[in-house]
Protein backbone atom coordinates (compact mmCIF):
# COMPACT_ATOMS: atom_id res chain seq x y z
CA UNK A 1 0.00 0.00 0.00
CA UNK A 2 1.60 3.49 -0.80
CA UNK A 3 1.15 5.75 2.05
CA UNK A 4 0.04 9.28 2.01
CA UNK A 5 2.58 12.27 2.18
CA UNK A 6 3.02 13.88 4.90
CA UNK A 7 2.72 17.62 5.44
CA UNK A 8 4.90 19.21 8.46
CA UNK A 9 0.93 21.63 9.66
CA UNK A 10 2.95 25.14 10.11
CA UNK A 11 6.40 23.05 9.92
CA UNK A 12 7.48 20.84 13.15
CA UNK A 13 4.42 22.72 15.23
CA UNK A 14 4.07 20.08 17.66
CA UNK A 15 7.58 20.38 19.11
CA UNK A 16 8.34 24.51 18.05
CA UNK A 17 6.12 27.47 17.82
CA UNK A 18 3.95 27.07 14.68
CA UNK A 19 5.03 29.40 11.67
CA UNK A 20 8.36 30.20 13.08
CA UNK A 21 11.96 29.50 11.55
CA UNK A 22 12.65 27.29 14.34
CA UNK A 23 9.65 25.08 13.24
CA UNK A 24 9.99 25.34 9.43
CA UNK A 25 13.79 24.23 10.82
CA UNK A 26 12.99 21.53 12.96
CA UNK A 27 11.07 19.84 10.06
CA UNK A 28 13.26 19.74 7.43
CA UNK A 29 16.60 18.52 9.48
CA UNK A 30 13.72 15.67 10.02
CA UNK A 31 13.64 15.24 6.90
CA UNK A 32 10.39 16.58 6.24
CA UNK A 33 10.21 19.02 3.18
CA UNK A 34 6.01 19.07 2.44
CA UNK A 35 5.54 22.85 4.76
CA UNK A 36 2.26 24.28 5.14
CA UNK A 37 2.15 28.08 6.15
CA UNK A 38 -0.57 30.40 6.11
CA UNK A 39 -0.35 34.05 5.22
CA UNK A 40 -2.03 37.38 5.65
CA UNK A 41 -1.23 40.94 4.89
CA UNK A 42 -0.20 43.18 7.12
CA UNK A 43 -0.99 46.95 6.99
CA UNK A 44 1.69 48.23 4.86
CA UNK A 45 0.99 45.18 2.36
CA UNK A 46 3.81 42.67 3.18
CA UNK A 47 2.98 38.95 3.39
CA UNK A 48 3.06 37.79 6.85
CA UNK A 49 3.48 33.83 8.03
CA UNK A 50 0.70 33.37 10.63
CA UNK A 51 -2.45 31.85 11.32
CA UNK A 52 -4.55 33.80 13.22
CA UNK A 53 -5.68 36.95 12.24
CA UNK A 54 -4.42 38.70 15.28
CA UNK A 55 -1.25 38.37 17.14
CA UNK A 56 -2.31 37.95 20.48
CA UNK A 57 -2.25 33.83 20.49
CA UNK A 58 1.40 33.62 19.10
CA UNK A 59 3.40 36.59 19.70
CA UNK A 60 3.86 39.34 22.89
CA UNK A 61 1.80 42.03 21.16
CA UNK A 62 -1.89 42.46 20.83
CA UNK A 63 -4.01 43.66 17.33
CA UNK A 64 -4.71 42.80 14.08
CA UNK A 65 -2.41 42.03 12.00
CA UNK A 66 -4.09 43.78 8.75
CA UNK A 67 -3.95 47.15 11.51
CA UNK A 68 0.28 46.62 11.84
CA UNK A 69 3.07 47.43 9.94
CA UNK A 70 5.37 45.00 9.19
CA UNK A 71 7.89 46.22 10.91
CA UNK A 72 5.74 46.52 14.22
CA UNK A 73 5.42 42.76 13.45
CA UNK A 74 8.73 42.44 13.46
CA UNK A 75 9.51 42.97 16.34
CA UNK A 76 6.98 40.79 18.40
CA UNK A 77 7.99 37.56 20.01
CA UNK A 78 6.36 34.84 18.67
CA UNK A 79 8.70 32.14 20.64
CA UNK A 80 8.55 32.55 24.26
CA UNK A 81 4.56 31.50 24.42
CA UNK A 82 5.16 28.07 23.50
CA UNK A 83 6.81 27.02 26.43
CA UNK A 84 5.01 25.51 29.50
CA UNK A 85 5.89 23.65 32.45
CA UNK A 86 9.51 23.15 32.75
CA UNK A 87 9.59 22.63 28.53
CA UNK A 88 12.00 24.92 26.58
CA UNK A 89 10.77 28.31 25.38
CA UNK A 90 12.06 30.09 22.40
CA UNK A 91 12.43 33.76 23.46
CA UNK A 92 13.46 35.70 20.21
CA UNK A 93 11.47 33.95 17.44
CA UNK A 94 10.22 36.67 15.44
CA UNK A 95 6.55 36.55 13.06
CA UNK A 96 8.51 35.51 9.48
CA UNK A 97 7.57 37.96 6.16
CA UNK A 98 6.53 34.93 3.15
CA UNK A 99 9.83 36.16 1.51
CA UNK A 100 12.12 35.35 4.75
CA UNK A 101 10.39 31.58 4.51
CA UNK A 102 11.02 31.82 0.83
CA UNK A 103 14.31 33.08 0.77
CA UNK A 104 15.14 29.95 3.49
CA UNK A 105 12.85 27.14 2.04
CA UNK A 106 12.11 28.16 -1.27
CA UNK A 107 14.37 25.58 -3.28
CA UNK A 108 14.05 22.57 -0.96
CA UNK A 109 10.80 22.52 0.04
CA UNK A 110 7.43 21.75 -1.52
CA UNK A 111 4.88 25.35 0.44
CA UNK A 112 1.44 24.61 1.07
CA UNK A 113 0.39 28.39 1.09
CA UNK A 114 -2.92 28.65 2.59
CA UNK A 115 -4.50 32.19 2.29
CA UNK A 116 -6.43 33.56 5.48
CA UNK A 117 -7.11 37.11 5.07
CA UNK A 118 -9.69 38.55 2.42
CA UNK A 119 -8.13 41.58 0.17
CA UNK A 120 -7.55 40.70 -3.28
CA UNK A 121 -4.65 42.51 -3.45
CA UNK A 122 -3.01 39.82 -1.22
CA UNK A 123 -3.46 37.14 -4.62
CA UNK A 124 -1.52 39.78 -6.40
CA UNK A 125 1.20 40.23 -3.69
CA UNK A 126 1.03 36.72 -3.86
CA UNK A 127 1.94 35.67 -7.26
CA UNK A 128 4.76 38.96 -7.35
CA UNK A 129 6.21 36.78 -4.58
CA UNK A 130 6.46 33.68 -5.95
CA UNK A 131 7.29 34.83 -9.19
CA UNK A 132 10.63 36.10 -7.84
CA UNK A 133 11.36 32.88 -6.38
CA UNK A 134 10.54 30.77 -9.61
CA UNK A 135 8.23 28.92 -8.22
CA UNK A 136 5.32 29.69 -11.02
CA UNK A 137 6.08 27.10 -13.04
CA UNK A 138 5.58 27.70 -17.20
CA UNK A 139 3.02 24.11 -17.21
CA UNK A 140 0.91 22.84 -14.58
CA UNK A 141 2.33 19.54 -12.81
CA UNK A 142 0.45 16.70 -11.22
CA UNK A 143 3.10 16.23 -8.64
CA UNK A 144 4.25 18.13 -5.81
CA UNK A 145 7.33 19.00 -7.37
CA UNK A 146 10.80 20.23 -5.00
CA UNK A 147 11.36 23.17 -5.37
CA UNK A 148 7.08 23.80 -5.96
CA UNK A 149 4.35 25.40 -4.16
CA UNK A 150 0.63 24.76 -4.21
CA UNK A 151 -1.85 27.31 -2.73
CA UNK A 152 -4.90 26.25 -0.42
CA UNK A 153 -7.88 28.07 1.17
CA UNK A 154 -11.23 27.96 2.83
CA UNK A 155 -12.98 30.67 1.10
CA UNK A 156 -13.62 29.80 -2.24
CA UNK A 157 -13.40 33.95 -3.42
CA UNK A 158 -9.80 33.99 -2.73
CA UNK A 159 -8.83 30.00 -4.49
CA UNK A 160 -11.09 31.23 -7.54
CA UNK A 161 -8.92 34.42 -7.69
CA UNK A 162 -5.64 32.79 -7.27
CA UNK A 163 -5.99 29.94 -9.58
CA UNK A 164 -7.10 32.87 -12.11
CA UNK A 165 -3.82 34.37 -11.31
CA UNK A 166 -1.48 31.40 -11.43
CA UNK A 167 -3.33 28.79 -13.27
CA UNK A 168 -0.34 27.04 -13.72
CA UNK A 169 0.10 26.19 -9.71
CA UNK A 170 -1.54 23.30 -8.39
CA UNK A 171 -4.28 24.79 -5.78
CA UNK A 172 -7.09 23.17 -3.43
CA UNK A 173 -9.63 24.09 -1.92
CA UNK A 174 -10.16 23.30 2.21
CA UNK A 175 -13.30 21.95 3.95
CA UNK A 176 -14.95 20.42 6.87
CA UNK A 177 -17.43 18.13 5.79
CA UNK A 178 -16.97 17.73 1.94
CA UNK A 179 -19.72 17.67 -0.51
CA UNK A 180 -20.85 17.04 -3.89
CA UNK A 181 -21.22 20.74 -4.42
CA UNK A 182 -17.51 21.03 -3.32
CA UNK A 183 -16.10 18.67 -5.82
CA UNK A 184 -18.42 20.39 -8.77
CA UNK A 185 -16.68 24.25 -7.55
CA UNK A 186 -13.27 22.39 -8.30
CA UNK A 187 -13.96 21.10 -11.75
CA UNK A 188 -15.65 23.88 -12.88
CA UNK A 189 -12.72 26.44 -11.49
CA UNK A 190 -10.12 24.26 -12.46
CA UNK A 191 -9.02 23.72 -8.55
CA UNK A 192 -7.35 20.32 -8.61
CA UNK A 193 -7.22 19.39 -4.85
CA UNK A 194 -9.80 19.30 -2.05
CA UNK A 195 -8.51 18.84 1.30
CA UNK A 196 -11.45 18.07 3.76
CA UNK A 197 -11.36 17.08 7.46
CA UNK A 198 -9.91 13.60 7.89
CA UNK A 199 -13.30 12.42 9.86
CA UNK A 200 -15.66 12.87 6.83
CA UNK A 201 -13.98 10.90 4.61
CA UNK A 202 -16.00 8.38 2.92
CA UNK A 203 -16.33 5.85 -0.50
CA UNK A 204 -18.70 7.82 -1.70
CA UNK A 205 -16.44 11.46 -1.57
CA UNK A 206 -13.04 9.41 -2.75
CA UNK A 207 -14.84 7.69 -6.01
CA UNK A 208 -16.57 11.14 -7.09
CA UNK A 209 -13.20 12.90 -6.58
CA UNK A 210 -11.66 9.93 -8.73
CA UNK A 211 -14.23 10.19 -11.40
CA UNK A 212 -13.10 14.00 -11.79
CA UNK A 213 -9.50 13.35 -11.18
CA UNK A 214 -9.56 15.47 -7.78
CA UNK A 215 -6.64 14.88 -5.35
CA UNK A 216 -7.34 14.46 -1.93
CA UNK A 217 -5.64 15.42 0.64
CA UNK A 218 -6.42 15.58 4.69
CA UNK A 219 -6.40 18.01 8.21
CA UNK A 220 -7.65 17.70 11.57
CA UNK A 221 -5.99 14.30 12.94
CA UNK A 222 -5.69 15.33 16.49
CA UNK A 223 -3.55 11.60 17.25
CA UNK A 224 -2.20 8.85 15.59
CA UNK A 225 -4.81 6.95 15.92
CA UNK A 226 -6.79 9.29 13.50
CA UNK A 227 -4.39 8.18 10.83
CA UNK A 228 -6.50 5.22 10.24
CA UNK A 229 -9.02 6.97 9.26
CA UNK A 230 -7.04 6.56 5.72
CA UNK A 231 -5.78 3.42 5.81
CA UNK A 232 -8.75 2.21 3.22
CA UNK A 233 -8.47 5.47 0.47
CA UNK A 234 -6.15 6.87 -1.83
CA UNK A 235 -5.15 9.77 0.08
CA UNK A 236 -2.68 11.70 -1.66
CA UNK A 237 -1.18 13.50 1.68
CA UNK A 238 -2.19 14.11 5.77
CA UNK A 239 -1.26 17.69 7.34
CA UNK A 240 -0.26 17.04 10.86
CA UNK A 241 1.79 19.11 14.09
CA UNK A 242 3.46 15.50 14.44
CA UNK A 243 5.10 15.11 11.21
CA UNK A 244 8.02 12.13 12.94
CA UNK A 245 5.15 10.48 14.53
CA UNK A 246 3.23 10.47 11.65
CA UNK A 247 6.16 8.79 9.51
CA UNK A 248 6.38 5.81 12.05
CA UNK A 249 3.06 5.01 12.12
CA UNK A 250 2.82 4.26 8.40
CA UNK A 251 6.08 3.10 8.80
CA UNK A 252 4.19 0.45 10.86
CA UNK A 253 6.87 1.40 14.11
CA UNK A 254 3.97 2.96 16.26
Amino acid sequence: MVHPLIIAHRGFSSERPENTISSFDHAVNNGFNLLELDVHLSSDGVLVVMHDEKVDRTTNGTGYLKSLTFEQISQLDAGSWFGKDNEVAYPGEIVPSLDQFLSRYSTKSHVFIEIKSLEEELIDKLKERLSAYGLIPKISSERLDIPGTSIISFNRAQITLSACAMPTVGHGLLVIKPTEDDIEFCVDNQIRGLFPNINFLSSELMDLAKSNSLHIGVWGADSVEDLALVSNYEVLGVTVDWPLEAKKYFQGDI
